[in-house]
């Protein structure tokens, strides 16, 4: 019986060997000169956050970021291939070496750039309050959301609900499964009102008019960018993407799709 005992110890000791020795290489993000052996740069995106990057009618993903991060590996003789994140995990999908680059919407925030490096800003960024053109409470400034009798509703994970958490503390908050619900509440009149970025409420504000408005200018302490996040070691990597972003293409990108540079 203590032989077999000691058998399994052994087993068991070299199986989490194993899987210590797996999680340590799962952990190295893939060098600059792995990616270019392999043709292809691996691009975290989230889908759900127009005009970022969303799945139209079709199935077909689209938005400013895709067609970033497509010339993007075009300068750098790559082939893009997308790979979805949801907001809760994007931090670690990026850690666990899901893909090389988390890109669509990503907000440069001091926590973040403690685990991960940043490239330089993309498009500049901002709170603000989102709400259905009908809804005639005043809801413009922190201070008319923030009371009980108003329904403010948050997608999981991401700065929003950071945001959320920190300065929403006498609303009643609605905490959604996706940017997609979190939307929809405010189509259906179930929320008065949401936090999100500037770039996302312009955006639908532009594109369905009468449904969303804009009800703020940006949040004090909100100002922010948008960049793309990579593994600390991934260097070579961030000093090509910058290299990038100092060029041209860019600039003609940002117009069609109405951001701000």
């Amino acid at each position: 019986m203590f032989i077999i005992n000691k058998k399994i110890s052994k087993f068991i000791s070299f199986a989490t060997f194993c899987i210590f020795a797996l999680n340590i290489q799962q952990a190295q993000a893939r060098s600059w000169q792995e990616i270019q052996q392999s043709g292809v740069l691996k691009v975290g995106l989230s889908g759900d956050y127009k005009p970022m990057s969303y799945y139209d009618k079709s199935g077909k993903l689209k938005g400013f970021a895709v067609d970033m991060t497509t010339d993007l590996a075009k300068y750098l003789g790559l082939k893009v291939k997308f790979v979805k994140f949801t907001w809760p995990t994007l931090s670690q999908d990026l850690a666990n070496d899901k893909f090389d680059m988390a890109a669509g919407g990503v907000t440069l925030t001091k926590k973040r750039s403690k685990q991960f490096l940043f490239s330089e800003p993309v498009v500049k960024n901002g709170k603000i309050i989102l709400i259905n053109c009908k809804n005639k409470k005043p809801l413009s400034t922190l201070n008319d959301i923030n009371k009980p009798d108003v329904k403010v509703i948050v997608n999981p994970g991401g700065t929003n609900q950071i945001y959320v958490d920190k300065h929403i503390t006498k609303a009643d908050v609605i905490l959604t499964k996706n940017n997609f619900a979190n939307l929809q509440g405010i189509r259906d009149g179930l929320a008065d009102a949401m936090i999100t970025d500037s770039i996302e409420g312009n955006y639908y504000q532009a594109t369905e008019k009468n449904v969303f408005c804009v009800a703020s200018k940006i949040l004090p302490g909100t100002s922010s960018v948008k960049a793309y996040m990579v593994k600390k070691n991934n260097k070579i990597l961030v000093n090509k993407i910058n290299t990038w972003l100092n060029g041209s293409e860019k600039n003609s990108i940002i117009a069609h799709w109405g951001l701000q540079p």
